[in-house]
């Protein structure tokens, strides 16, 4: 009995971020939905650039009404990659990852807009070893799961107050360490997705400088071409300082207008 309080402050605690991004999930509302049909209708009938450029700005349009998810962003990127638009649609896809990790035909697609590009593999961080299921399950989902198995925990922790106690007791610590290891897995999420941005450059190819002026010498001795990614670390008016994917410490400065961030 003593065990429950305590059990409950840990799981009110845990409970309340995971709740609040959960009941910020959107759903689609009837305008919305017409409106992506008109936007598929517009792909299926497309067949020039430009008109797959307008079925991507009709997808960013139900992004900037709140509406992301891993079929809009999978289709925009589709529509992009029809538009002759790669780095655009490599950060389309990338973002679509993470809420469709293991969809075959998001990977295929991003496969081929990746192309022949030989970029060095990023070492794997050790807590993706540890949390092996990381890239099996979507990003909102992670959140729903932690939400849902520490709301499980509080109320088997509440009923330990009155009934069954010490067998309640034992499985609401159980609750709490899974719980506790969901969380972690949804953080470290947040982390790499919402914490961390990303990019891709856009323009057929720029060069990173050593600061962020045209009159640096350059840091790499070759350019940088569309499709290449990067993680932001920093930015100074227009321009961002990026790390290139890879084990070397590969740096740079790059003009924004040259890249698309997510």
């Amino acid at each position: 009995m003593k065990k429950s309080p305590l059990l409950i402050l840990l799981c009110v605690g845990l409970l309340a971020p995971a709740a609040t991004y959960v009941g910020c999930v959107r759903g689609v509302d009837f305008q919305t939905a017409a409106e992506l049909t008109k936007a598929q209708e517009a792909f299926d009938r497309a067949d020039s650039p430009d008109e797959f450029l307008k079925v991507a700005a009709m997808y960013q349009a139900a992004r900037d009404r709140g509406l992301v998810s891993g079929a809009v962003l999978y289709n925009q990127g589709n529509a992009l990659m029809k538009a002759g638009q790669t780095g655009r649609a490599i950060a389309a896809y990338r973002e679509a990852t993470r809420y469709r990790p293991v969809d075959p035909y998001l990977k295929a697609n991003l496969d081929y807009a990746l192309g022949s590009r030989a970029e060095p593999a990023a070492r794997r961080p050790m807590i993706e070893y540890l949390l092996f299921w990381q890239n099996w399950i979507g990003y909102p989902a992670k959140f729903r799961l932690a939400g849902a198995a520490v709301l499980a925990t509080f109320l088997v922790a509440s009923a330990g107050w009155f009934v069954w106690r010490r067998t309640l007791n034992r499985v609401a610590l159980a609750g709490l360490a899974v719980s506790a290891v969901l969380s972690l897995s949804a953080a470290y999420d947040w982390h790499r997705f919402d914490y961390q941005q990303h990019g891709v450059v856009v323009a057929n190819e720029t060069i990173a400088r050593l600061g962020y002026a045209q009159s640096y010498e350059p840091a790499f001795t070759e350019p940088l071409t569309e499709g290449t990614e990067f993680t932001v670390l920093d930015r100074r008016g227009d321009w961002v300082f990026v790390s290139l994917p890879g084990d070397a410490n590969r740096e740079g400065w790059i003009e924004a207008k040259t890249a698309v961030l997510y």
